[in-house]
């Protein structure tokens, strides 16, 4: 394995035009002439011409490797590729974070071979590693129950075909006056600069993302509201859901947010198990949930670098960016596969 990734040469081609240059000097002709014949620049032929007055047509036999021998062997690379998949803490970082320099302190380690840290892009690169944003994931999370959950409980859950229900994924999130940050083009060295409003308003979504039993179509329901999330605007949402679905049965998913195992809410849910379910999501896994990819794709495309004047223009532009995944037909399961999920 190379360190470095460079355009592949045809050795044996090379060599083929080295030998008719020889047969050419032998026949007499110019080095001017050469050059035309063989396309190449007459620089290359004078030396080509001073090798073969000096060995003979043999010493411009075999043009080699191409570029510097690598410093590491691919045993080499592959011991580094190991050690640094071992992550920056067992290596006595405080943090989990490879850096250039870092990564040079452990080639050193290893095989004593000393890199700059400015060229150790190139090993990463050969190793086929790429610079990336970390995502989080809380301490809490217990990722066995997150594996139960999607190997046991869905698998029982989607089985509504028997009751006929739709499966609806809920979520909240929060909309506001300030912009949703997104990566822009710009000028070399002209930052962009976003003005809005510094004493910024927030406006609460509450949001289902249902599919119905057969799998065959799927719907977005959502309401906004003022402010932050609490059990009255849970319960709000809850009863506006029953007018919207229209008598229809619904298995609802949702996390465990304290608003959501309220007093207020479970009456509630209790006087409607005749066309309501709850399925509670494992703590700590919002991955879990498709809601989150469509959030993340509206902020994205309608929200991204959009500041603006009141509340009402955030809101409708919320309200087109549904528009457009309810009418597309590949986004819902786009988003339903991305959370590990399937009909």
């Amino acid at each position: 394995m190379d360190t470095h990734v460079a355009q592949r040469r045809d050795f044996h081609a090379l060599e083929l035009r080295r030998r008719r240059a020889a047969r050419l000097f032998a026949a007499g002709e110019i080095m001017a002439h050469v050059a035309r014949v063989l396309r190449v620049s007459r620089q290359s032929v004078s030396r080509w011409y001073q090798a073969w007055r000096r060995g003979g047509p043999t010493a411009l036999h075999g043009a080699g490797r191409a570029g510097r021998k690598p410093k590491l062997t691919a045993a080499q690379l592959a011991h580094v590729d190991h050690a640094l998949r071992e992550g920056p803490r067992a290596h006595g970082f405080a943090t989990d974070l490879w850096t250039l320099p870092r990564v040079a302190t452990v080639i050193k380690r290893l095989t004593g071979v000393t890199y700059h840290p400015g060229h150790v892009w190139r090993v990463l690169r050969a190793l086929d590693w790429t610079l990336q944003r970390p995502a989080t994931q809380a301490r809490e999370r217990n990722a066995a129950a997150v594996r139960h959950w999607v190997s046991h409980r869905w698998p029982a859950v989607k089985n509504a075909r028997r009751w006929k229900a739709w499966i609806l994924f809920y979520d909240e999130s929060g909309i506001s006056q300030r912009p949703s940050i997104r990566r822009t083009w710009a000028p070399r060295g002209e930052t962009p600069v976003l003005i809005h409003s510094f004493n910024w308003k927030k406006l609460l979504v509450c949001l289902a993302f249902g599919f119905r039993w057969d799998g065959r179509c799927y719907q977005v329901w959502f309401r906004t509201f003022p402010r932050s999330c609490n059990r009255h605007r849970v319960l709000a949402y809850l009863e506006t859901l029953a007018r919207h679905v229209g008598g229809r049965r619904v298995i609802l998913i949702w996390d465990q947010l304290p608003a959501h195992k309220s007093t207020l809410v479970r009456d509630y849910l209790d006087a409607q198990r005749h066309w309501l379910r709850v399925e509670w999501l494992p703590g700590y896994a919002p991955e879990l949930n498709p809601a989150e990819p469509l959030w993340g794709n509206i902020k994205g495309r309608e929200l991204a670098n959009r500041c603006s004047e009141d509340l009402a223009d955030a809101a409708s532009a919320l309200r087109r960016g549904i528009r457009r995944v309810r009418r597309s037909h590949t986004l819902a399961w786009a988003f339903l596969r991305y959370s590990g999920l399937s009909f």
